[in-house]
């Protein structure tokens, strides 16, 4: 067992994640002396910035950089003598030279169901692919992706109405209790790890944005789910009300008992409290909530004021209107 005063910890990584890890870690008594980051991904609102300011007020090493692996910071982080890393939304594949530096090595904690979701994007995929549950792991790093030795792995229960937004508050009280928990258990020597089977294995590469944009002839569910898995903190699922993006906040599905004929985005029925229906290849979805010229309505139809309305781009319709613009141009 190691004194806690002298258990020396490396932040590594990016978010409020990494912030609320490094807190309560700080709070349990261990020394923080370096914190490692990055470029901050698009979504996500704590800057490196900040993440300067934070390691400021914990008097630790501060180092941003797009390669931690090279010489000059493998230097740097050899000197701290360290015991221990701890990775939260670390976007750097980390070399085995820095992972010895570290007398315990890397924690990282990977929102996913090890060994079967690796990769990027895990808890998105397993709402789309229908998984009745989402894991987080506490592992211990490798210099491969996401194939270390497994110490901790908790679950949430994935409802058919889950939303991004709920899984990462569920990742945003975890994360930090769960690499404290394992930490505590490391500086103690009490732990236990469990190989991965990469039998098992399956890889997930990342979304984007473009990812989030409604095709209307996919099923009523395959559409509910993107909207699910692309709302806040991301950047959400949309769709094209003449050539504005409207953003899809709440959704629901429905299968109407009668029969019917339309097409694709085809706005079939606005209602009198506000909601408003669209065709599928299978059915309807139910606008509930919608973001439109960065104004939010809790009424769609408020937005969307006639059913002759075709959700989606028209991208014909848009080419002609530019070439009609670009001929009267041309004739002045």
């Amino acid at each position: 067992m190691v004194k806690k005063e002298n258990f020396c910890v490396a932040l590594l990584g990016r978010t409020d994640w990494l912030k609320k890890t490094g807190k309560l870690l700080h709070k349990n008594g261990f020394k923080i002396k370096l914190i490692v980051t990055s470029k901050n991904a698009d979504w996500d609102p704590v800057t490196p910035q900040e993440i300067k300011k934070f390691a400021k007020k914990l008097n630790a090493k501060y180092i941003f950089t797009e390669n931690i692996n090279s010489p000059k910071i493998k230097k740097q982080i050899k000197q701290l003598n360290l015991d221990l890393g701890v990775s939260t939304n670390n976007r750097l594949l980390i070399s085995k030279d820095i992972i010895s530096y570290f007398k315990h090595g890397i924690l990282n904690a990977h929102p996913g169901d090890l060994p079967r979701y690796r990769g990027n994007a895990c808890p998105n995929w397993a709402i789309l692919k229908g998984e009745k549950k989402f894991g987080l792991t506490i592992h211990l790093m490798n210099e491969k992706l996401d194939s270390g030795d497994i110490i901790k792995k908790v679950f949430f229960k994935i409802k058919p109405t889950t939303t991004i937004e709920e899984v990462y508050n569920f990742l945003n009280e975890h994360i930090p209790k769960l690499h404290v928990e394992v930490a505590k258990q490391i500086r103690a020597g009490k732990y236990r790890t469990t190989k991965q089977n990469n039998k098992k294995m399956l890889r997930t590469y990342p979304r984007n944005k473009v990812d989030g944009k409604i095709d209307w002839n996919m099923s009523t569910d395959n559409i509910h789910k993107i909207i699910r898995i692309s709302g806040f903190p991301l950047f959400g699922a949309y769709t094209y009300l003449g050539s504005t993006r409207l953003i899809i906040i709440e959704a629901r599905k429905e299968y109407p008992s009668f029969k019917y004929f339309s097409e694709p985005g085809q706005v079939t029925e606005r209602r009198k409290n506000g909601e408003v229906a669209v065709a599928c290849s299978d059915g309807f979805l139910i606008l509930t909530k919608v973001k439109f010229k960065n104004k939010i309505y809790d009424k769609p139809n408020e937005v969307i004021t006639t059913i002759y309305t075709r959700l989606g781009m028209d991208v014909e319709g848009e080419i002609e209107k530019i070439l009609e613009k670009l001929d009267k141009i041309s004739k002045k």
